[in-house]
């Protein structure tokens, strides 16, 4: 009996590797971290991901000021990252409305940009959206059908 309880044991942290394995390998899309030259702090900082469908790009601690907002955070990686293209247009009000990242552009196919603070899907303008340290941002080019679980 003592046997079959160290077998079970085994097999449950055999089972358990393979599981977390398997999870870790799965990514088959092209990812690149992109971080400035020379940047080792870790001060006031957020997280980006931007996910056009076939690309990955990832933006690791990202400093930000008292007041800024999503959209302030990525306008800013677009100016500190050449790799990265921003084009917006500002109704006012209404908000900051994303036309394209990186040349994939809203409306086409029908998918547009939308964004997830701390995996929980915004309901306001990325410019109405306060940003605290740690945050995690994805970007998604998504469709307009797009539903949240």
């Amino acid at each position: 009996m003592k046997h079959f309880k160290f077998l079970i044991l085994g097999l449950l942290f055999l089972v358990s590797g393979f599981l977390l394995g398997v999870g870790w390998s799965g990514q088959q899309i092209k990812q690149r971290a992109l971080q400035p030259e020379g940047s080792t702090t870790l001060e006031q900082s957020v997280s980006m991901l931007i996910d056009t469908g076939s690309e990955l790009v990832g933006l690791n601690h990202i400093t930000f000021n008292q007041g800024d907002t999503v959209w302030s955070v990525l306008e800013r990686a677009a100016e500190e990252y050449p790799e990265l293209s921003v084009v917006s247009t500002d109704y006012g009000d209404l908000g900051v409305l994303i036309q394209s990242i990186n040349n994939y552009e809203s409306g086409k196919d029908n998918n547009y940009w939308q964004y997830w603070v701390n995996n929980e899907y915004a309901e306001v303008a990325a410019n109405n959206h306060p940003v605290v340290a740690g945050d995690s941002i994805m970007w998604k080019f998504t469709s307009s059908l797009f539903q949240q679980l």
